[in-house]
């Protein structure tokens, strides 16, 4: 466990919603560090860079709000996820990190 990238996670995980988290933001503005830092750590203990680690948080909250709402619209799950001001990138995001794109994935819970 690193405190850093403990507190870089939760700090992620709290703001999902938001469309402008970024690995600079949370080291300068939360954490009051330097971004090369805090970005080395998180890859040292995490194994991923925060880029693809956030995507994959926003993935599986996408996955989750489709699995409990089988009529939401894939636009309040972008929004939800923090891509609401783009919904073509969660899209690929979204297909990057499972396959299919979201609209595909709804389909599929609704068998």
């Amino acid at each position: 466990s690193n405190t850093v990238v403990d507190r870089t996670i939760q700090y992620m995980k709290e703001h999902l919603v938001d469309p402008d988290v970024s690995l600079k933001n949370i080291a300068e503005t939360h954490l009051f560090m330097n971004v090369d830092y805090v970005s080395k750590q998180f890859v040292k203990f995490t194994g991923k860079r925060f880029s693809a680690y956030l995507n994959e948080l926003r993935t599986e909250k996408a996955k989750k709000l489709l699995a409990e709402n089988p009529d939401i619209k894939i636009g309040v799950v972008a929004e939800a996820v923090g891509c609401a001001n783009n919904p073509q990138y969660f899209n690929y995001i979204f297909k990057k990190q499972t396959g299919m794109t979201p609209s595909a994935y709804q389909k599929s819970l609704k068998g």
